[in-house]
């Protein structure tokens, strides 16, 4: 198989409809939060768990279990929803505590590594 038909092939898969709606939903969430919350370090923090993160837990947990373009693109909005509102609660919560730079990286890592165990949970 060539690349050209590999990359036709990407384009009609499950995987293609997660990725281009992650990115859709990372770039509206991030619009979202630009214009609700103080701290410009949760901007970036939400495109690149949206657009990056879900994907990634999308691959390594759910390709088997999501099966069609209809059920990766609500799989996606649902975890997209899922993935900033724990970062935002974790980044507040840790932000009360520990101040700025602490809140942020917790709340990006945490919520990023707890995606991927908690996914794996479920599917297996």
């Amino acid at each position: 198989m060539n690349a050209l038909s590999r990359f036709r092939s990407w384009l009609g898969s499950v995987e293609f409809a997660v990725t281009a709606t992650a990115v859709a939903a990372a770039l509206a969430l991030g619009l979202l939060a630009s214009t609700r919350v103080a701290v410009e370090e949760d901007v970036f923090a939400v495109v690149l768990l949206a657009g990056v993160s879900v994907p990634n837990v999308y691959t390594d947990s759910w390709e088997a279990v999501v099966d069609t373009r209809l059920a990766g693109v609500a799989w996606t909005l649902v975890a997209c929803v899922l993935a900033v509102a724990c970062y935002l609660l974790v980044s507040m919560g840790v932000r009360s505590v520990a101040g700025e730079p602490v809140g942020t990286v917790v709340g990006l890592v945490g919520t990023w590594l707890g995606g991927l165990l908690a996914s794996r949970a479920l599917t297996d």
